[in-house]
């Protein structure tokens, strides 16, 4: 999963449906995502982050809040900060594609990047 910089817009690139369940966030109001990055984030910073999507070359551009913040990796917790998403209609559209492709998974007690 890179997170390479362009400016100030991060990508993230989710290729599997495992990691995409270890980064999604649904406990938090409107839905949230990790998003791996060795950059420093301070909690209540807005971000911009373009995310693609398991089996999906299509882009999605996501205005945000830093809402979590893992300034040191480890193996099951990489470096990065849990972004929660807005309330506009591309937040809106990226929540109910990843709760269509973790379909069954969302609630279950497997352990995530965040909790």
């Amino acid at each position: 999963m890179a997170m390479p910089v362009r400016g100030g817009i991060l990508t993230c690139n989710i290729t599997d449906p495992q990691t995409l369940y270890a980064s999604y966030m649904s406990f938090v109001t409107h839905g949230g995502i990790f998003v791996p990055s060795t950059r420093k984030h301070t909690i209540g910073e807005d971000v911009f982050v373009a995310f693609t999507l398991p089996g999906s070359a299509e882009r999605y551009p996501l205005n945000g809040k830093v809402i979590w913040v893992n300034e040191k990796g480890t193996s099951a917790k990489p470096a990065g900060f849990g972004m929660q998403f807005g309330t506009d209609p591309n937040s809106l559209k990226i929540k109910n594609e990843i709760e269509r492709l973790l379909a069954g998974q969302v609630e279950s007690e497997r352990p995530t990047f965040t909790m």
